[in-house]
């Protein structure tokens, strides 16, 4: 018996770095393959390969399948083989799958330093960060021209600081930002702010945060569920009144239904004794 070959669908990668302000570094591959409709569609349970690129060859990192959106994420590791420039390059295959087509994709960056300060006596709100990258002699420089931008954290995400909230650094590889002052934060006064380098050609995704008590302290309700008509809780005398009206259709049932057994009980009664 002869046994063919299913062709297999087409399929992408793409990859995204990003470093976070607690120092840690991750990198994201988001997979895609062709569906019956021949159209690009986010594919789960593909294992993506990722690897480091050493002088010579490349060093598996791990293994990791996308989840039902298509993307697989990986934390990695401290160290980072570097090339002479202090560059690294990040590759991720797909390699023998049984559904899809191999297919691979890679990023090269160089590590970029991100702090941010501020002064929280400052009435101004004045927020001052600096960027700086090594050279390939292993010399700190700053970096001029990168862009960043600013945001203020939330529950489930972070929200633009301001309706401008990017600014760009300059040959001393710093940026200054006014917060706006009508920003509302916890009950005491304090939020997070977030300061991003987004898809840099150079460093990739970059995060740093910091603390600062310049927000509108947000002053909890007394009573956040007030009883009321146009509230889930409604007031007492409304709930006893239609209470009270409900009982009382309800007696009159139950009563109807025992004086009727009552009666048909004494006819039956009635019957035998005639």
């Amino acid at each position: 018996l002869s046994v063919i070959a299913q062709e297999k669908s087409a399929s992408s990668i793409q990859l995204s770095y990003y470093k976070k302000a607690d120092q840690s570094r991750t990198i994201v591959a988001k997979v895609k393959g062709k569906n019956e409709d021949k159209k690009f569609v986010p594919v789960g349970n593909v294992k993506v390969n990722f690897y480091f690129q050493n002088k010579k060859d490349e060093q598996l990192i791990k293994g990791v399948p996308t989840d039902m959106e298509g993307k697989a994420e990986l934390v990695l590791p401290k160290v980072f083989p570097l090339d002479d420039e202090n560059y690294f390059t990040i590759i991720g295959k797909i390699e023998n799958d049984p559904k899809y087509a191999d297919a691979d994709e890679q990023v090269h960056y160089t590590d970029a330093s991100f702090s941010i300060k501020i002064d929280p006596k400052d009435t101004g709100r004045l927020v001052t960060i600096a960027v700086t990258s090594i050279d390939k002699k292993g010399k700190e420089v700053p970096v001029k021209g990168a862009e960043v931008s600013f945001y203020v954290q939330r529950l489930f995400g972070a929200m633009p600081a301001s309706e401008d909230p990017k600014v760009t650094t300059d040959k001393s590889g710093e940026a200054e930002f006014n917060l706006p002052k009508d920003i509302a934060g916890d009950t005491v006064g304090n939020l997070t702010i977030v300061a991003r380098i987004e898809d840099n050609a150079q460093f990739g995704n970059v995060e740093t945060k910091v603390s600062a008590p310049w927000a509108v302290a947000l002053i909890p309700e007394k009573n956040p569920f007030p009883r009321a008509l146009w509230e889930p809780k409604a007031p007492p005398i409304l709930v006893i009144t239609i209470s009270t009206l409900f009982g009382g259709v309800w007696f009159t049932y139950f009563f109807m239904f025992w004086k009727l057994s009552r009666i048909k009980k004494d006819g039956m009664k009635s019957k035998v004794k005639a």
